[in-house]
């Protein structure tokens, strides 16, 4: 198949991804099938995209009810230099009671329940003949394959991550659906596609409630809806970024809303034991709130030190907003710090010499900033936590 040149069609590219598909179902209930519901959010999501946004070129990896291996779907973005990657999956869970919908970015599964949704999604590499020589011995049943992305610092991470919390909030506010947050987990296809990614679970086919809403026709108008309207969201600042005239882009108005139960509240998130305490002990390191700066300029708390000790700090989120400390999108976590890179200003907390401290911190905040994660510097550059650690050792 003949595939135009990068720059012969310089329009945003969004490729889009209904999970599963041919003989790999995906999760099932009694009445319906996963690869269904995604291809069917996935078609009305790229129609509403190419109905409303001329200035997006939308590529499918799958139309019809086909099976594709995971690296196929991978190359399928690449092969297009995709400025956008959407994979559409719908959850499960052996409770018929867990509902809700969540969003997934590249990066360490920090909690059991996002491990077991990236085994469950990374499975189907299964099906495939010699998958161990495919995916370079890659398991996706061996908890120690995962290991790989504890040190994968992806450098679409903070895009990946600012554009999944857009499509929680359109979830929540648009379909008024419970919120199940912004999670990490190692997704081979989002891996090894190169650009933002997100991965994006919709509901839970175990629970009959959802169940009735992932089927109907409304309940999947209205969640390729809320996905749109992020999109439109995140390409606005996207072209803003680029210095590009941004498009005038329509939201589509409040649906109609479906007769569905009311859920009673949230699902919670599943933390770990370490989690647990309270987020007042992060208080005691004081670091302090030195003024925004750019990555170049930044001077860490490294300078106290020798000029060559690495120094590990948590990264809770990146946005092109200037905050004040007492902001409330530090959820009360106080003495961050902000660096600014790639126009973004990005916000940490702690600053250890020691990965084994930094982790305990990490642990301690994520129950409020799952999507946190460590970076390192030395000096005043920013380095990635294996090359810290190779330096430690």
């Amino acid at each position: 198949m003949f595939l135009p040149l990068h720059g012969q069609d310089a329009r945003f590219t969004i490729v889009l991804d209904a999970g599963h598909g041919g003989h790999d179902p995906g999760a099932q209930s009694s009445t319906a099938r996963e690869k269904d519901i995604n291809l069917a959010v996935t078609l009305d999501l790229g129609s509403i995209i190419e109905q409303n946004m001329k200035d997006v070129k939308v590529v499918y990896t799958r139309k019809t009810d086909r099976y594709l291996t995971l690296q196929e779907r991978a190359n399928i973005v690449n092969e297009h230099h995709a400025d956008l990657f959407i994979c559409i999956h719908t959850n499960a869970s052996p409770s018929s009671s867990a509902f809700g919908a969540e969003t997934f970015t590249l990066g360490l599964a920090k909690t059991k329940a996002n491990l077991d949704v990236a085994m469950r999604e990374n499975s189907v590499i299964l099906l495939e003949e010699n998958y161990r020589t495919k995916y370079k011995g890659f398991d996706p049943n061996s908890v120690d394959s995962y290991i790989m992305f504890e040190f994968m610092q992806d450098k679409y991470i903070d895009k990946s991550v600012e554009f999944s919390s857009t499509i929680q909030k359109e979830f929540v506010n648009y379909c008024q659906r419970s919120d199940r947050g912004v999670r990490q987990a190692g997704f081979w296809v989002l891996h090894r596609s190169a650009c933002p990614s997100v991965l994006v679970e919709l509901g839970f086919i175990s629970n009959p409630a959802e169940e009735r809403y992932l089927t109907s026709e409304q309940g999947q108008k209205e969640l390729a809806t809320a996905v749109y309207r992020a999109v439109v969201d995140y390409k606005r600042s996207h072209d803003k970024r680029s210095g590009r005239q941004i498009a005038s882009s329509q939201k589509t108005e409040q649906p109609d809303k479906m007769d569905t139960p009311k859920q009673k509240e949230v699902q919670p998130v599943i933390a770990l034991a370490q989690q647990k305490p309270a987020i007042d002990t992060i208080k005691q390191t004081k670091i302090g709130t030195p003024p925004v700066t750019t990555l170049e300029q930044t001077q860490p708390i490294t300078q106290k030190r020798s000029a060559q000790t690495p120094v590990f700090k948590v990264q809770l989120f990146a946005t092109n907003k200037h905050l004040k400390p007492t902001a409330a999108e530090f959820k009360g976590v106080e003495n961050t710090e902000c660096f600014v890179e790639n126009g973004l200003n990005k916000y940490t907390v702690g600053a250890e010499t020691e990965y084994s401290k930094i982790e305990i911190i990490r642990r301690m905040v994520a129950t409020k900033f799952p999507q946190a994660f460590i970076i390192a510097f030395i000096g005043d550059k920013k380095i990635s936590p294996k090359e810290a650690l190779k330096i430690i050792k």
